[in-house]
């Protein structure tokens, strides 16, 4: 007991420090923000939930002792918070014979959609903190944005006007939050499984990716999200951060599709490192992914194109 507090101490002291950095304003200190839940899911992946819970509450109270309440709540609810969440949810498993050692562990699938869920929370909570209507909000975001870029006029550059460039950056900005966070809060899932599972801590068995699916009832989530979002106000700022998360969602599912049916392809390191590298350069094929995705959890693309593998186990999904 004494050796998981004192894990969970110096993982929330570590994931504080991380944390922390984005008080110092600098470019580096951005990297090392989106990397301070990494800690907290080690802790939880290697130990014990018990762990992950101490170091979000050192990390949380040295945050509030150190700069306020604002990093405080910033932390719990779109670092910490999500952190203890996600490595908590990862560990859950219920018997049943279909699994592997006869456990099924909680679906990737599902993780991907806990982390677009407490994403969208988060940016939601922090609308509401900026500001309580949109007209406020869209104001301060104008604001903001003629800020930064006054006096700052790029050679050759046609002129623009900051305060309709700040109302496009306004409505948009909610989504991409959301996505930034959720896309991060993954990265570290997987890097904190990795590191469990490299220490032969993970008591997990290591799921195969190329076979996530996202829930059926996803599909209606993503449509009310949409629907919503064509709203004005504030309602139509949260649900399109929701609606942003879950087309994420959509993409990591397309992009295992890719996986899945290029097994066994001469190619296939080729067509992933280009379609990798395509998506970080340019961005669209994103939304490709994400329309593959969609389409393949009507039609089953793994199952019709695949290399006529076994089925994955039960927790693989």
């Amino acid at each position: 007991m004494v050796y998981l507090l004192l894990t969970g101490v110096a993982a929330g002291l570590a994931s504080a420090l991380l944390a922390a950095g984005a008080a110092a304003g600098s470019a580096l200190a951005v990297p090392l923000f989106y990397l301070s839940p990494l800690p907290v899911m080690i802790a939880g992946l290697a130990f014990s939930p018990l762990s992950a819970l101490v170091a979000l509450a050192v990390g949380a109270a040295g945050l509030g002792l150190g700069f306020g309440g604002t990093l405080l709540l910033t932390y719990m609810v779109s670092l910490g918070g999500p952190a203890f969440a996600l490595s908590y949810a990862a560990m859950l498993a219920r018997p049943d014979p279909a699994g592997r050692d006869g456990l099924v562990w909680f679906p990737v699938g599902g993780l991907v959609l806990l982390s677009a869920a407490v994403s969208t929370l988060a940016v939601i909570i922090a609308l509401f903190t900026v500001a309580g209507d949109y007209e406020s909000y869209r104001k301060a975001v104008i604001a903001a944005f003629e800020t930064l870029l006054s006096g700052q006029v790029l050679p050759g550059a046609e002129p623009t006007d900051p305060a309709a460039v700040g109302a496009i950056v306004a409505r948009l900005l909610p989504g991409m939050a959301a996505v930034m966070s959720m896309v991060s809060q993954l990265v570290c899932l997987y890097l904190a499984a990795r590191a469990a599972r490299i220490s032969g801590r993970l008591r997990r068995p290591w799921p195969t990716l190329s076979a996530v699916r996202l829930p059926p009832v996803t599909s209606l989530v993503l449509a009310v999200a949409i629907a919503l979002s064509m709203a004005g106000a504030m309602v139509g700022l949260s649900a399109s951060a929701a609606a942003a998360t879950l087309v994420c969602a959509y993409a990591l599912a397309g992009f295992a599709v890719v996986h899945a049916v290029t097994i066994g392809h001469s190619a296939r390191f080729l067509i992933l490192a280009g379609l990798w590298l395509t998506t970080a350069v340019l961005g669209w094929p994103v939304i490709a992914m994400a329309m593959l995705g969609f389409v393949d959890a009507m039609f089953d693309f793994r199952s019709r194109m695949g290399s006529g593998q076994s089925p994955p186990a039960a927790n693989d999904r």
